[in-house]
């Protein structure tokens, strides 16, 4: 185990004491951020096996829902969402998700598509399992807390355009590259699409969950089976101050 895996564990262990304020409590809702599984060895790149480990305890153990569901009836539960579009999407997730029934939402940043990322056909694969919702991510991974309120709606009409157009499947989720965003850019997301998730670290409480301010939980490398059970609970919200503290994430902003 790496140094840096050691000091990343012992934050995690730092913010569980209050885990009493911050669990999940029933109707609460835990949105999970994933972005790749498979080669690499960053914070948001995790180990297959990890991955499959995950998605089996969530078909056991928790009520898993597709997004649309649970904002419509408010009942709580968790969703897993991923971010990008990676080639790891298909070749890797896909089989897994299929295997344990596991529903998820795709946020797809469309310019990626075909270049980096996945390609269409493989996309209409994963829509025709019945589990996968593709929402938009922007076109280009756009930093929108810079964006003009034109700008802003430019980027994430595009690229539900294209997901619309090209998978023939209404996308009405949306949500932030680097989860920030902006008034302008929040003003252009409320008329296009039904939910937008913005924030990191926060369950969403049964009752007082924001469509247009969704909170996610990043599920990271060095969680492991505790922290990731731990952070499925809520347990771990607390992380986000330790990263402002330190003035960075797992991801980094351009």
């Amino acid at each position: 185990m790496s140094l840096g895996t050691i000091a990343r564990r012992g934050a995690k262990a730092a913010v569980l004491p209050a885990a009493p304020w911050t669990r999940r409590r029933a109707g609460d809702l835990v949105i999970l951020l994933y972005h790749r599984v498979g080669e690499g060895g960053g914070e948001i790149e995790l180990p297959v096996d990890s991955f499959e480990r995950q998605m089996a305890h969530l078909a056991e153990r928790e009520r898993v829902r597709p997004l649309g569901d649970a904002l419509a009836d408010g009942e709580g539960g968790v969703v897993v969402t991923f971010d990008d579009g990676s080639p790891d999407f298909h070749s890797t997730v896909l089989p897994i998700l299929v295997r344990h029934r596991v529903p998820a939402v795709l946020y797809l940043a469309t310019g990626m598509v075909g270049e980096e990322a996945l390609s269409w056909p493989q996309l209409a694969d994963a829509v025709s399992t019945g589990l996968v919702t593709v929402g938009a991510h922007t076109h280009s991974h756009k930093d929108l807390s810079r964006a003009s309120e034109r700008d802003a709606e430019d980027e994430m009409r595009r690229s539900q355009e294209l997901v619309e157009d090209r998978l023939g499947v209404p996308c009405r989720h949306f949500a932030y590259p680097w989860a920030v965003g902006s008034a302008a850019a929040d003003r252009a997301a409320r008329r296009l699409f039904d939910s937008a998730a913005w924030d990191a670290w926060r369950t969403n409480r049964r009752g007082r969950t924001e469509p247009y301010r969704l909170g996610r939980t990043p599920v990271l490398r060095s969680d492991g089976r505790a922290f990731f059970r731990a952070r499925v609970a809520g347990m771990l919200d607390g992380e986000a101050w330790v990263y402002r503290a330190l003035r960075r994430g797992p991801w980094r902003a351009p």
